[in-house]
């Protein structure tokens, strides 16, 4: 029977990305800059630095949701999390940004890198959980898009949040390293706040009692991988999030160095980018419902790398031209922030009619590793890049930087979301299908 939702739990279920993402983009967009520019560190190093934790996460994330899955308490297996998490989530990301008192490049790389890892294990235990609800709350299959659609609102408030407020908040510290730490507070404290309020806000939300696997968790991960539409969708995810982390880790560079502005018009070019992808994602809402989710998902993808080729061109004596352009990326960026979430909850169905156990967590977990491992690598790549280029931490950068930047940010980009298009062609998850198997699993349980 499909389960209709509440307004009141789509929009608490959406309350809980927007601490995640406030984590996502301020550590995605400014802690590489943060690293290179107030720390001195070597750009290579750096990235090298954001990239290591994240093999942590590989591991973690499974892990974290094999707990969730089999998880007992009167909170049902996925809220307990949202509450313990919610504290050290925010508490370990504002002394990520807090300058270690070091006099060696290299011991203060590694330092910022271990408190990454703390940072981004709290993360798991907040994220992971919070993911597989989706597919407990509500089996239909145009109902998860509309959740979704909460959820990616959610984010997209985040990314606002910290793309609009993480350089005014620097310049309002006395820039520097005491500007960066009085952003970390700020946004340490805002974590914390509306990830407390996904936890209230999914009161009353379905749960589904777990149930002893009898299988261990290893078996477990290897069998999820013989999910043929969660193996295609999870491919497609990794290399639009890798694009999505070079992005991120860009941004600044670019609008620095390559247009020509102030590191503050970070602000207004991501404001821009997101309002817009908060403004079409009932536009994707009702195309996906109408036309099928794989194809106007494909659709937003390839507006995304038209538009990424196309910032090659873009003159910095023209900035018109580039917030125009940000704003038709807004358009399609909306797309990649809603439907693999959306999609993700029926490739678990799939799974549940070979297996005939619920595994949300695991999935969830393979996912967010996936996806983590893509926005580190993201970084890192621009790291590498701004170093092969000859970026400089002390004097001015050579007219190569801003090559280097245009490279990795224009077309590295567009190269991996047109890449993601390639297992979109065997991808037969449709609608119809999923009513077929919906059907299936119902008879199982009936049996």
């Amino acid at each position: 029977m499909s389960t209709k939702l509440p307004l009141s739990q789509k929009i608490g279920y959406g309350f809980g990305d927007i601490g995640s993402n406030i984590f996502i983009v301020a550590t995605g967009m400014f802690l590489l800059f943060f690293l290179t520019n107030v720390l001195n560190i070597e750009p290579a190093l750096a990235g090298l630095v954001l990239l290591l934790p994240k093999l942590w996460d590989v591991v973690s994330d499974p892990i974290m949701g094999g707990i969730s899955d089999i998880t007992r308490s009167r909170w049902g297996r996925r809220r307990p999390y949202l509450l313990y998490a919610s504290l050290p989530f925010g508490l370990i990301f504002a002394i990520l940004f807090i300058a270690p008192q070091t006099q060696s490049e290299f011991t203060t790389a590694v330092w910022v890198g271990f408190m990454f890892a703390l940072s981004c294990t709290a993360f798991t235990v907040y994220n992971i959980p919070y993911s597989a609800m989706v597919a407990e709350m509500t089996d239909d299959y145009n109902e998860r898009i509309s959740v979704t659609s909460f959820r990616m609102v959610g984010a997209i408030i985040g990314v606002l949040l910290a793309g609009g407020l993480a350089m005014p908040l620097v310049d309002l510290g006395g820039g520097g390293a005491a500007g960066f730490k009085l952003m970390g507070l700020v946004l340490g404290i805002l974590i914390t706040l509306f990830s407390l309020a996904g936890f209230w806000g999914t009161r009353g939300v379905r749960t589904i009692p777990p149930v002893k696997q009898k299988i261990k968790l290893a078996a477990q991960i290897k069998i999820a991988f013989n999910n043929t539409p969660f193996k295609l969708l999870a491919t497609m995810y990794f290399l639009q999030s890798l694009a999505a982390g070079i992005l991120m880790a860009g941004l600044i560079y670019y609008v620095k160095y390559v247009m020509g502005m102030p590191e503050s018009s970070v602000g207004l070019v991501t404001a821009i980018l997101f309002i817009t992808a908060i403004i079409f994602m009932p536009v994707w809402v009702r195309l996906g419902t109408q036309m099928g989710k794989l194809k106007a998902y494909t659709i937003g993808i390839v507006i995304l790398a038209v538009m990424l080729i196309s910032l090659l061109a873009t003159p910095p004596s023209q900035p018109g031209v580039f917030y125009l352009q940000m704003f038709l990326l807004g358009i399609g960026f909306s797309s990649f922030q809603l439907f693999p979430f959306a999609m993700l909850p029926d490739t678990i169905e799939y799974d549940e009619l070979q297996s005939g156990m619920r595994r949300e967590g695991v999935f969830s977990g393979i996912w967010a590793s996936g996806q983590k491992t893509a926005y580190a690598l993201g970084p890192s790549l621009v790291g590498f890049t701004l170093s092969l280029s000859g970026f400089s931490t002390t004097t001015e950068q050579p007219d190569s930087v801003a090559q280097g930047i245009r490279l990795i940010f224009c077309l590295g980009t567009a190269l991996f979301f047109l890449l993601s298009l390639i297992p979109f062609y065997y991808y037969d998850l449709t609608e119809d299908r999923f009513a077929e198997i919906k059907a299936s699993i119902k008879s199982s349980r009936s049996a």
